[in-house]
């Protein structure tokens, strides 16, 4: 059995305050990094980012295709313009015949190279218009993914400050408790199990302010009847529990 004056008990509860709103505080930065509507943000934002490379790649190759069709009307209105040249300054009708045919030829692949375009020219009228739809909702989802982004990392600065704020005051407060193995048995329970937890709490009436749990008629009774230096922990959570 282990014996504290009442006045350092009491002073484990201001550490266990302290404790506490540390508890509070990783637990929060480990939400933050684990948020689900900021991960689910992000991925949006990734496909948003995925869907504008490919307007941008789609676009570009149409404009390619476009280039290479209206390439293609040059060349044949240049060939049929120079046959033309030819056919004026005369030759044997052979000569001649046959340049007219070849004028006739390249009209067709004239007006098939220039429908080609057009069609091509739709096209990118059809891609620029997609866009111009698209465009501000994939903006859209990379502002948002940046607004959560900005909101959760402030909020972690901000409790990665507060953290390193509490050093301080809970040195002071630990230093205040003036018992070694209280404060001993205080940081066994604190990180038993693995992890931090309540340590200590105030028994309120019969009922441990840690768990919340009741005490049995014969724990009130064992608890009554203990000398106000014992200290004593809680049956069913096992924290030490400070009487009023």
């Amino acid at each position: 059995m282990s014996t504290a004056t009442p006045e350092q008990q009491r002073a484990l509860l201001e550490l266990e305050r302290v404790d506490a709103r540390l508890r509070r505080i990783a637990g929060r930065i480990v939400e933050l990094k684990n948020d689900p509507e900021v991960a689910a943000a992000l991925q949006l934002r990734a496909r948003a980012i995925t869907a504008a490379q490919e307007l941008d790649a789609g676009e570009q190759e149409i404009r390619r295709r476009l280039d290479e069709a209206e390439q293609k009307v040059a060349r044949v209105q240049a060939s049929i313009e120079k046959d033309r040249k030819r056919l004026e300054q005369g030759g044997t009708m052979k000569d001649l015949m046959g340049l007219q045919h070849e004028i006739e030829t390249r009209t067709r692949q004239l007006a098939e190279a220039e429908e080609a375009e057009l069609e091509i020219m739709q096209e990118l009228d059809d891609a620029v218009a997609h866009r111009a739809r698209i465009t501000p909702r994939l903006k859209e989802a990379d502002a948002d993914a940046r607004r959560r982004v900005a909101a959760r990392d402030e909020e972690g600065r901000s409790l990665t400050e507060e953290r390193a704020g509490l050093a301080g005051p809970r040195a002071a407060a630990a230093e205040a408790v003036g018992n070694a193995p209280l404060l001993a048995r205080y940081e066994r329970i604190r990180t038993g199990r693995g992890a931090a937890r309540p340590a200590a709490a105030e028994l309120r009436g019969t009922t441990c302010g840690a768990c919340g749990t009741a005490l049995s008629p014969a724990d009130a009774a064992s608890f009554a009847s203990s000398a106000a230096d014992e200290v004593l922990t809680c049956p069913e959570c096992g924290v030490i529990v400070v009487r009023a």
